[in-house]
């Protein structure tokens, strides 16, 4: 155009419009590469990413098509307030045990760890059949229906008066807790764009740390709050608590229902036999090695969330309890160190999440269980759990705690094939009830019959097995290709 004008050539100097041209190209090209059509050419076989996939984001988060960014914006809240809710069960149980059935305090870790069993029996057996079934109906319906079953299960839960009762709740608020767990697992692969897996997968982790530090600043302070500022009794607060619970499951279902991606996973095949859906999270295991080490990380993380929100707050509940405090004065500093835990796993969420998206996803998983190991087995060498030393201790716990949810949900989200990740994510969170039980049982065990501190042993040792596994996998097998 600036070339054709004879009355501007004979006025401008060659360099001037050499100069000119050049600026005029460059601002051309910056305006192509940000417009609507990505303009470059792509090498052959490389991915190309669908036009969805170039306007669809949150934040620095990209979303895979048909994913809107409320819908991200929405699951994101649903992590923070729907994992909180799951795992206050745990944090509160000694108070009921206490209180409501009055167990003296020699017996109350074998019971914790008799209730955590049956309830995790239920997500043994329903988390394969819950995730083949979201692929078949769609995400949010399954998501709601779990949500009003804990709600049910937290008014039931007030009016416990023995082990039989304690642990018949339990087992049901368990299926409606395996119900929000697969759930939020498959929306957590569903979503990201390969590229942001690990980013979205690290967004996650910071809003349930932010849910859990809630615990332990919000929620195990109610008993106090309503015993000390509404004159009620130590067995009133807890339940006034756990209607208060109920009613945030409520609202929970409403957040779901209003956010959340109606119908089935488009990728899905919606006529598949629903058995042959389950059957392919177990082959996916026996068919890709990558696969399997998720399945076992998911084992190691959840058997790492029983240490910490059932034997790390019983052994300081106790602790505190012991030495002259009230039931309800300590859970509030148990509260407080809880939090201390989870804000640490906050604060690392978004390290551990970069480190997922820049290095081998197997590599990455054994980094996470070696900094696991350290974070378990130094709990060991603490001689008072209220004292100075927990502050460090705590602090790589929940480092060790948040690297593992987030290596194995990484992982699982890239291997997992797109027309069966309920399946898959499913066998996933199975093997992560597998994990409960199996720390819970015997962890139970150790920590009345040993010491406070072998549940923590115990698990430290598995996850350094499971970090040299992870090396071995890394060394021997590629990731699979984007699945996005």
């Amino acid at each position: 155009m600036l070339a054709g004008c004879r009355c501007w050539r004979d006025r401008v100097s060659p360099s001037v419009h050499a100069a000119l041209a050049a600026a005029l190209l460059r601002y051309r090209y910056n305006l192509e590469i940000t417009s609507c059509t990505v303009r470059r050419r792509h090498a052959p076989g490389e991915y190309k990413p669908p036009m969805s996939e170039q306007f669809n984001k949150l934040g620095h988060v990209r979303l895979v098509d048909g994913v809107r960014p409320s819908h991200a914006a929405y699951f994101l809240f649903a992590a923070f307030l729907g994992v909180s809710l799951t795992t206050f069960l745990s944090t509160i149980q000694p108070n009921l045990l206490a209180v409501n059935l009055g167990l003296p305090a020699e017996q109350q870790g074998q019971i914790s760890g008799l209730a955590l069993f049956a309830g995790e029996c239920v997500l043994l057996l329903s988390s394969s059949f819950i995730g083949a079934y979201s692929d078949r109906i769609g995400r949010r319906g399954v998501f709601v229906g779990g949500m009003f079953v804990l709600a049910l299960g937290w008014v039931l839960m007030a009016y416990v008066d023995s082990v039989v009762t304690l642990v018949a709740v339990r087992v049901f608020m368990s299926f409606g807790i395996a119900i929000i767990n697969v759930m939020i697992s498959a929306l957590m692969v569903d979503y990201p764009a390969e590229a942001s897996r690990g980013k979205l997968v690290a967004l996650a982790g910071v809003m349930i740390g932010i849910g859990n530090i809630m615990i332990g600043l919000v929620y195990l302070k109610l008993p106090e709050v309503f015993a000390v500022h509404f004159g009620v009794s130590e067995l009133t607060a807890i339940r006034y608590t756990l209607f208060t619970m109920a009613a945030l499951s409520i609202f929970m279902a409403l957040v779901v229902r209003i956010g959340i991606r109606g119908g089935p996973p488009p990728q899905a095949r919606k006529h598949e036999a629903y058995i042959a859906r389950v059957k392919v999270g177990i082959s996916a295991g026996r068919e890709n090695a990558r696969i399997l080490l998720a399945y076992f990380c998911a084992f190691v993380a959840r058997g790492d969330l029983v240490v910490i929100g059932t034997f790390f707050t019983l052994w300081l509940t106790q602790t505190g309890i012991q030495s002259g405090m009230a039931p309800s004065e300590a859970a509030a500093t148990t509260g407080g160190l809880f939090a201390m835990v989870m804000t640490s796993a906050l604060l690392w969420a978004p390290v551990a999440g970069w480190l997922n998206d820049h290095m081998d996803r197997a590599k990455a998983m054994a980094l996470a269980m070696f900094l696991a190991t350290v974070g378990y087995t130094g709990c060991a060498f603490i001689p008072d759990p209220l004292g100075p030393w927990m502050y460090p201790a705590g602090v790589l716990l929940g480092i060790g705690q948040i690297s593992a949810v987030t290596a194995s949900q990484t992982l699982i989200g890239q291997e997992a094939p797109p027309a069966y990740r309920g399946s898959v994510v499913g066998m996933f969170s199975m093997f992560g009830a597998a994990g409960i039980l199996f720390i819970s049982s015997i962890g139970g065990i150790l920590f009345d019959r040993i010491a406070p501190v072998a549940p923590f042993i115990l698990i430290g040792i598995v996850n350094g097995i499971l970090c040299i596994a992870a090396l071995r996998v890394a060394k021997t097998t590629t990731p699979a290709m984007a699945n996005n």
